[in-house]
C-alpha cells in the first residue's frame, strides 16, 4: 500500500575544538551570515504551505506512520511565509516560460571527449491536446529499429533512442557516446520520413504493442511502487487516465504512425542540446544552418 506525499527536512550543528597544533577555526562571525543564507536557500526551496509526505508500507506500518506524518505536515503548515519566500520560478528558469524572458537557445556545452551527447526534441502536442497512447508504440519501433539501426549500427554510438512524454507534451531524441553530430541531428530530422515509410506487417505491430504494454505492466519494487504513486498524484495522473493510455495502445495501427509524422513534422519549439569537444561543436557551426547554430559554453577545457 502506497500513501503519496514528500517533503524532506534537514538541521544541522556543528562544533569545533581546537589545541595548540591545529589550524585557526573560523570566525565564530561568519556563522550568521552563514545561516542567514541556508535559511534563504530553504525558503526557496521548501514551500511550506503545500507540504505533501510520501510514505511506503504495508498498512499496519501507515497506520502507525499516520498520526506523526500529520503532525509533522501540520508544523510545516503552521509557519507563515514571507513574501520574500515566494519564488517566481519562471524568473529564474526560463525554459519554462513560453513566451519572455531570455531566447530560448541551442545550446552546445564544450567537454574534453572524443565522443559526442546529442539531445533534440520540442512541443510534440499541442496545447491543450489530449496525449495518445499510439505514440508510446510507434516512439518504441523509432528506438529499436530506425534510430537503432541509423544512430547506433551505421553511426557507431554507443546508443541512440527517442521519448515521449504525455505529461508535458514533449518529444526527445538522444544519443550517447556518438562519435557523430551533424549526422545524427540530421537522424533525427529524418525520423517523419521514416515513420511515413515503414513498412510493418501485423505481426510485427502486435509486438510492438505487446511490448509496450509490458512496459506498462513491468513488476516494480515497493520503493519504485511508492515513488510512482507520487508521480501520478503530482502530475494528475489517474486510473483512467491510464485505462485510456491503455486502451489507445492497443487501437495501433498504420495511421497512428502517420500522425506521428505529421507531430513530428511541424514539431514546435524545437531546441537542440549537445556535450561535445569544442573542435566538434565549432565544426558543426561551420556546417549548421543559422537557425541551428549552437551556443558554445566551455564547461571543461
Amino acid at each position: 500500500i502506497t500513501h503519496d506525499s514528500s517533503s524532506s527536512s534537514s538541521s544541522s550543528s556543528s562544533s569545533s575544538s581546537s589545541s595548540s597544533s591545529s589550524s585557526p577555526s573560523p570566525s565564530s562571525s561568519s556563522w550568521p551570515s552563514l545561516l542567514a543564507s541556508l535559511e534563504r536557500i530553504r525558503s526557496k526551496l521548501l514551500k511550506t504551505s503545500d507540504v505533501v509526505i510520501n510514505l511506503t508500507g504495508d498498512k499496519e506500518a501507515l497506520e502507525n506512520a499516520a498520526p506523526a506524518a500529520r503532525a509533522f505536515g501540520d508544523a510545516f503548515k503552521q509557519k507563515k511565509e514571507s513574501a520574500a519566500s515566494q519564488q517566481d520560478w519562471a524568473e529564474v528558469a526560463p525554459l519554462l516560460s513560453q513566451d519572455g524572458g531570455e531566447e530560448k537557445r541551442n545550446e552546445g556545452f564544450a567537454v574534453p571527449t572524443q565522443v559526442n551527447y546529442v539531445a533534440k526534441g520540442g512541443r510534440f502536442y499541442e496545447v491543450g491536446a489530449e496525449a495518445r497512447g499510439q505514440d508510446s508504440v510507434v516512439r518504441r519501433v523509432a528506438s529499436l529499429d530506425y534510430l537503432w539501426n541509423k544512430v547506433r549500427v551505421i553511426g557507431g554510438a554507443y546508443g541512440g533512442s527517442c521519448s515521449v512524454n504525455p505529461v508535458t507534451g514533449t518529444f526527445a531524441f538522444s544519443s550517447y557516446r556518438d562519435p557523430n553530430l551533424e549526422g545524427t541531428l540530421k537522424t533525427y530530422d529524418a525520423t517523419s520520413n521514416y515513420l511515413r515509410t515503414v513498412d510493418l506487417d501485423r505481426s510485427e505491430l502486435d509486438k510492438a504493442i505487446i511490448a509496450t504494454i509490458g512496459d506498462l505492466d513491468s513488476p516494480l519494487t515497493p520503493d519504485q511502487k511508492g515513488f510512482q504513486s507520487l508521480r501520478y498524484f503530482l502530475d494528475g495522473t489517474t486510473d483512467d487516465i491510464r485505462q485510456k493510455w491503455r486502451d489507445d495502445v492497443l487501437k495501433t495501427d498504420r495511421d497512428s504512425f502517420l500522425h506521428a509524422a505529421d507531430s513530428l513534422q511541424h514539431m514546435q519549439h524545437t531546441k537542440t542540446v549537445v556535450f561535445a569537444s569544442k573542435a566538434a561543436l565549432d565544426q558543426a557551426n561551420d556546417n549548421l544552418p543559422p537557425d541551428q547554430q549552437l551556443h558554445i559554453t566551455t564547461l571543461l577545457s
